[in-house]
């Protein structure tokens, strides 16, 4: 029975994040970007572009085509691993008359073995194959090394009763008497009936080991996997252990933005550590409960109020140099928010989220040439040739 006292787990999940056939090459994007703000009465001269993006420097074509289309360097609304600095919203509103906003993770793809998170850095002699954002690596690697270390440790054997078994590290199994402080916990009720009292009981205990008897639904979900099982000691779980079979228990201490992107991955790193590219499905999870959190600073933002904002979020995908092409960048939007001010000023109507397929049609049905986009080269000749000026200080 229910314990009533108890308030029901609520689980959240993020969205499905598509790529396939969303992804827009960055020099389109962002005209196409400046064309859509134009439709949604933005005025020309009077944008300020923003971008929250990684300090790497495969991140700069974006920016300098943000500064290029909108004539004006964007300002700076980032920390590394894509993630946005709210308390910078007041600010960014004093820089221009209408605004907007770019966030986005960021990972590397090779289009040579269609595999994502490493970039070659130019910048780098011999083997120059790095991972495409090395925040979200630091932040995953822990965990990623502990789910491996798991899936190998983990053994699925039948003995000579016929009896399916799984053997654990006492230090995975989060005992009633002693629960796992840190680390990797199994979840074993999703593997393992418990016994009419309703208690999960090993049928046999090692020095540093427990063995249970999974279920019959278990079983057959191994078995449909393709799992053949062994005798003796058995086989290790392997690719079987799936992100739905354990979580990650950690202890946060400090509060500052330093630990934000962890914070943000810590619930999904099951299935982050898990997918087949831990990288790629860390940034489109990043981006996901970045865009959550980042919507609702807007909201409550006073300087925000009565103005025309766009913020767009989506995913940075970079590449390397291949094939004599030059390193270049992808836009794969996500979702937006848009805010347009009327005669009185933004109401809650005037204010609405727009989805990723919304995002992409709306983006696509623009022109992919930008009639303002500024000359970067002779803006910079115009200030070499600007009259130089004497500058002191005056007492």
């Amino acid at each position: 029975m229910l314990n009533p006292h108890l308030e029901p787990t609520i689980v959240r999940e993020v969205a499905p994040f598509d790529i396939d056939g969303l992804a827009m090459p960055y020099p389109d994007f962002v005209a196409r970007l400046y064309n859509y703000c134009r439709s949604l009465g933005f005025h020309k001269g009077r944008m300020m572009p923003s971008r929250a993006f990684c300090s790497d420097e495969n991140q700069g074509l974006p920016i300098i085509l943000l500064t290029q289309h909108f004539g004006v360097f964007p300002f700076n609304h980032g920390r590394v691993g894509g993630i946005l600095a709210v308390g910078r919203h007041g600010p960014h509103a004093q820089h221009g008359d209408d605004l907007v906003i770019v966030q986005a993770s960021h990972v590397g793809y090779d289009p040579g073995n269609g595999e994502y998170g490493t970039y070659r850095r130019a910048r780098l002699t011999g083997d120059n194959r790095c991972a495409s954002c090395g925040k979200l690596t630091h932040v995953i690697a822990p965990y990623l090394a502990r789910y491996r270390f798991a899936r190998d440790r983990i053994f699925l054997s039948r003995d000579d009763s016929d009896r399916c078994l799984v053997t654990v590290k006492n230090s995975f199994v989060d005992f009633g008497s002693c629960p796992v402080a840190h680390g990797f916990v199994l979840r074993l009720p999703n593997m393992v009936d418990p016994d009419a009292q309703g208690l999960i009981r090993p049928i046999a205990a090692a020095s540093a080991t427990q063995t249970y008897e999974i279920s019959a639904d278990f079983k057959r979900r191994l078995e449909a996997g393709g799992h053949v099982w062994k005798t003796g000691r058995g086989a290790p779980i392997g690719e079987l252990l799936t992100a739905d079979l354990f979580f990650f228990r950690e202890k946060f201490h400090a509060t500052d933005d330093a630990l934000l992107l962890e914070r943000n991955l810590i619930e999904f790193m099951p299935a982050i550590v898990s997918a087949r590219y831990p990288a790629l499905e860390a940034a489109k999870t990043n981006i996901q409960l970045e865009f959550a959190r980042v919507l609702e600073s807007i909201r409550r933002c006073e300087e925000y109020k009565g103005r025309n904002l766009l913020y767009i979020s989506g995913l940075n995908i970079d590449i390397s140099e291949y094939q004599g092409a030059p390193p270049t960048s992808y836009f794969v939007p996500w979702a937006a928010h848009v805010q347009q001010a009327g005669a009185g000023g933004a109401s809650p109507d005037d204010a609405h989220p727009v989805e990723q397929k919304d995002l992409f049609a709306a983006l696509m049905a623009q022109s992919p040439t930008n009639p303002d986009r500024a000359d970067l080269d002779e803006n910079i000749l115009r200030m070499q040739e600007a009259p130089r000026l004497e500058i002191r200080e005056r007492g």
